[in-house]
């Protein structure tokens, strides 16, 4: 086995824990109990508490063997792997645990023990048969010259060990002790190992210890194991290291079978049988006890509480590789015990063990040990043939001899305790002084040999090197001067044809110079022309410059100019309007105050007379009767109301009159002014819309002027596409013209922006007018509003106070008709006297009615007067707005001729410079006409490449290549060349 295989194992392993199900017995059967252990798969197990219950109960193991499982099956699957382990130098166990009467000594022992069989046969055989067998095998296949296989076979009874191998039943010599040389390995002293040779001992070795076996008859198995038994199979193997030495490998493989836990009620076991059922249980509860202890990683292990876990220590938790083999029923009744049993082995996978490689053995301490025990044993001998000693009594000497013999116990374990330690302590340091001369001596050998093998070696090396590499040299010098000799034809054959080439490119370079000296001077001319046309050019642009700079400033002085005048003229127009509307305001209050004062200077005289002339009446009518005094005195009073509410009639209608007339005056006086500002707003809209149209113009041409620009660039950039020869000679003139177009450009953009400032001033100007006209409209309407509302105001009043008068005199009128009617005779006699006195008063209110429409008269007069006034102001104001907008209208004219001017001016000037450039480049330039004589573009056909020599290693590398392809063929082996020395004997 390897190395690697060996660290593989020596890490540490969890138990391996197989289950096996027996098949249903006709116990079992006749009983009627069911199955209640399911195995769905290879490594789970199923278990039901009742037949047809849905509540499960599932484990998973490395592997689960059915109730038809085979015994080859078990064996492959659990021993197979672990022989291999035994031959590799490792402690392996495999035990069987479970119930009573499940198989476990069906499984380990098997019934078949034909030594005839192959061990791969399908027969009944148990696992240490086919153990036994297959490592016999094994040791043949692996062609072992020198081996010793032994083996042992204890058994564990009561708390007592027995050697089933031994002849003698004495079990007070088996003793177990703990192994010095191993922590936590026992020594079983006393325990016979017997040494086998052939499959057929084994079987007769295996049958014999069965047979010493205690079993016994319970109603649960009629061959019950009332013991633990361990077959330990203990392999040695000699093996030869490099140095020579025989060393010894040992491997040891431990087949537990396990007694059945059981229920001493349901076993029938009684005295003697159950003491035994008692014991086993007790050694089995403390192997779960271990095990739960090593599963839960316990600090405290209990192995020393049973002879049975002191004896697995090594195999529970400690360096061997383990096994386990659960064994369990079908059986519904064996429920309770199945369910303990897969929970031990459940935990037992927890369990990890840490494998390691035994010790091996020198042969000669093996052998000196023996030879010593065989001359103590020889002395022992002739003491007993010779009978050379002391005689006693029997008795004496049986007590003698039982003390001697117990002493001689107490003092052999000490012995072989320090003899142990001593035997150690010896071969380790006899091994370490073996191993270190050994190594030193080799080493030794081993440089004296490499180096003797490498001076030999190289003085054969160099020899042949030499010899091949002077040969190789020859050839080597044979096969350039070859190469050498072609490269010479082939550049002859160059050098003629690049001769001619090179005498047809001078006459050609020759050709080239001179159209390059006629460009020159071509170029020379052309230089001083471009010259004198770009001084030119550069005057008439400054003139250019200044018009449009003369101009600019123009147009900014008319401007300016027009600004302060339009600024001057609205305010004298706002004042003139101002003036107006407040002469209008104050004519207008004048009025209504002298006409409401006139009004009530008439009116009270008309009463003081009135009123005066009654009373001169009233004393005549008083006098003319007493009876009717009272009614006489009422109608009195009520004529006077009705001649004042008369006059008060008189007055309404008068006013009335009047303020139809101020109203219509008034109307026509705000719509001729709504007229005026209409026709103003109108013509300065008029204007600006003009001046609009003309900065629209002007900017077309200053747009156009820039398009023709644009294009006398296209033009010059194509023309200096095509003149590439030139274009070093034209770069200043074209930079300046550049920068020329640019300044012109600036300058029109200058004069499109003050055009552009003139438009919007024109028009914020033109704005700001309307709307002073529209306030100054506004406020002259609302004044005229204010002076309207007044009068009517007065006269709703009048005409309120006039239908009072009426209604109230309709009232009286029907009373007095009726008092009229009832005394119409007593005031016949007063009729007369009362028409005369309505005549007077008719001609006194005639007299009165001609002084107030006179009055009226006047004041109409008067409004009228100063209406005229005020409609000739505004005539004035709307005749200064039209000269104003008539003198900007001309200003604007001439000035939008001087820019048209102005702008013709320069497109003609550019044109002419335009021409100019063309006649310069179509005319003026010196031209380079064709001689015929420069040679055309060809393609002179030489080789581009003068032909050399290759590398005299490249040609050596590929000459080496073609032999050593030759001589591969002709299988004779080629030594290579540039090599060193030392290269050499590294290769060998």
């Amino acid at each position: 086995m390897n190395d690697t295989r060996n660290a593989k194992k020596e890490k540490k392993q969890h138990i391996q824990v197989f289950v096996r199900v027996r098949p249903i017995n006709n116990a079992e059967k006749a009983g009627k109990s069911a199955t209640v252990v399911d195995i769905p798969s290879n490594k789970e197990v199923v278990i039901r508490e009742r037949p047809h219950d849905k509540f499960t109960k599932k484990f998973t193991f490395d592997k689960v063997f059915g109730p038809h499982s085979k015994q080859i099956q078990v064996y492959n699957a659990v021993v197979s792997s672990l022989l291999e382990e035994v031959l590799a130098g490792y402690n392996c166990t495999v035990f069987a645990y479970g119930q009573t009467g499940t198989g476990k000594t069906f499984t380990m022992e098997g019934t078949d023990n034909d030594p005839s069989l192959h061990w791969q046969t399908d027969t009944t055989a148990g696992i240490i048969p086919r153990a036994l067998s297959h490592l016999f095998d094994e040791l043949r296949v692996l062609g072992v010259q020198e081996y010793s296989v032994r083996v042992s076979y204890l058994e564990l009874y009561n708390e007592e060990i027995f050697d089933l191998l031994s002849p003698s039943e004495d079990a007070a010599k088996i003793r177990i002790y703990e192994d010095p040389t191993k922590k936590g390995a026992v020594i079983v002293h006393g325990l016979e190992e017997m040494s086998i040779h052939t499959k057929n001992e084994v079987f007769n070795i295996l049958q014999k210890g069965s047979e010493k076996r205690q079993t016994a008859a319970t109603l649960m198995n009629d061959h019950s194991s009332r013991s633990h038994t361990i077959f330990s199979i203990t392999v040695h193997i000699r093996e030869n290291t490099i140095e020579g030495e025989e060393l010894l490998k040992t491997g040891k493989l431990n087949l537990v079978d396990l007694a059945g836990s059981e229920n001493v009620g349901r076993s029938g076991a009684v005295d003697r049988r159950a003491r035994e059922a008692g014991n086993i249980n007790q050694s089995l509860l403390t192997l779960g006890r271990v095990i739960t202890a090593l599963a839960e990683k316990a600090p405290h292990v209990p192995y020393r509480e049973s002879k049975l876990t002191r004896l697995l220590q090594e195999s529970l938790g400690g360096r061997t590789r383990t096994s386990i083999i659960a064994t369990i029923s079908p059986a519904s009744i064996n429920l309770e015990e199945t369910l303990s049993t897969l929970d031990y082995a459940h935990r037992a996978k927890n369990i990890t063990n840490r494998p390691e490689v035994n010790q091996k053995f020198s042969k000669k301490a093996l052998l000196q040990e023996y030879i010593e025990e065989i001359e103590r044993l020889k002395k022992d001998l002739i003491a007993c043939r010779e009978r050379n000693g002391i005689y006693l009594t029997p008795d004496s000497y049986n007590e003698m001899q039982s003390l001697i013999e117990f002493q001689s116990k107490e003092i052999e374990e000490k012995l072989n305790h320090i003899k142990a330690l001593e035997e150690c302590m010896n071969s380790k340091e006899r091994i370490f002084s073996e191993l270190k001369s050994i190594t030193s001596k080799q080493a030794n050998e081993l440089l004296s040999t490499k180096n003797e093998l490498k001076s030999t070696v190289n003085a054969l090396m160099s020899t042949s090197t030499r010899l091949a590499i002077s040969e190789r040299e020859k050839e080597e010098q044979k096969f350039l001067v070859e190469k050498h000799a072609n490269t010479e034809n082939i550049l002859l054959s160059q050098v003629q044809t690049v001769l001619d080439v090179a005498d047809t490119a001078t006459s050609d370079v020759n050709k080239l110079h001179d159209k390059i000296f006629r460009k020159l001077q071509i170029g020379q001319q052309n230089k001083s022309l471009g010259q004198q046309f770009k001084n030119n050019i550069k005057e008439r642009i400054q003139k250019i410059e200044a018009d449009i700079a003369s101009h600019t400033k123009n147009l900014m002085q008319f401007s300016t100019s027009m600004k302060d005048h339009i600024e001057a003229q609205s305010v004298s127009v706002s004042e003139d309007i101002g003036k107006a509307i407040q002469v209008m305001s104050q004519d207008l209050v004048n009025f209504k105050q002298n006409i409401i004062n006139e009004l009530m200077k008439n009116m009270n005289d008309s009463y003081l007379r009135h009123q005066q002339w009654l009373g001169n009446k009233s004393e005549n009518v008083t006098a003319m009767t007493n009876i009717k005094i009272s009614m006489l005195n009422n109608i009195s009073s009520h004529i006077v109301q009705k001649f004042h509410q008369l006059l008060e009639n008189k007055l309404a209608e008068g006013l009335q009159a009047l303020n139809t007339d101020i109203s219509q005056n008034i109307d026509n006086l705000i719509e001729s002014t709504k007229e005026s500002m209409t026709s103003i707003s109108k013509c300065s809209t008029e204007k600006r819309v003009r001046l609009n149209n003309d900065m629209l113009e002007i900017r077309e041409h200053i747009e156009n002027i820039r398009q023709g620009q644009k294009d006398i660039i296209e033009k010059r950039t194509n023309f200096a596409k095509m003149m590439d020869d030139l274009q070093r000679c034209f770069n200043e003139v074209q930079k300046e013209q550049e920068e020329n177009h640019f300044s012109i450009c600036n300058i029109l953009d200058n004069i499109d922006e003050t055009c552009r400032t003139i438009n919007n001033q024109a028009s914020d100007t033109c704005k700001i007018k309307t709307e002073k006209q529209n306030d100054l409209q506004e406020r002259f309407r609302s004044d005229l509003e204010i002076v309207k509302k007044v009068v009517v105001e007065g006269t709703d009043k009048s005409r309120l106070l006039n239908e009072s008068a009426i209604a109230q005199g309709k009232i009286s009128i029907d009373q007095f008709q009726s008092n009229i009617n009832k005394n119409c005779d007593t005031l016949m006699s007063f009729k007369n006297c009362v028409e005369n006195n309505i005549t007077e008063m008719q001609q006194k209110m005639a007299k009165d009615k001609s002084f107030i429409l006179s009055a009226i008269n006047d004041m109409y007069m008067k409004v009228y007067t100063t209406s005229n006034e005020h409609i000739k102001c505004f005539d004035d104001c709307k005749m200064a707005f039209m000269t104003v907008f008539t003198e900007m209208s001309k200003k604007l004219e001439s000035e939008n001729i001087n820019a048209e001017n102005v702008n013709s001016k320069s497109i003609l000037e550019m044109q002419e410079i335009l021409d100019q450039v063309d006649k310069f480049f179509t005319e003026d330039l010196y031209r380079d006409n064709p001689t015929g004589l420069t040679p055309a573009k060809k393609d002179f056909q030489y080789s581009k490449k003068l032909i050399k020599t290759s590398p005299h290693e490249r040609l050596l590398k590929r000459y080496r290549e073609t032999l050593k392809d030759i001589e591969d063929t002709e299988n004779e082996p080629v030594i290579p060349l540039n090599t060193s020395t030392k290269q050499a004997v590294d290769t060998s």
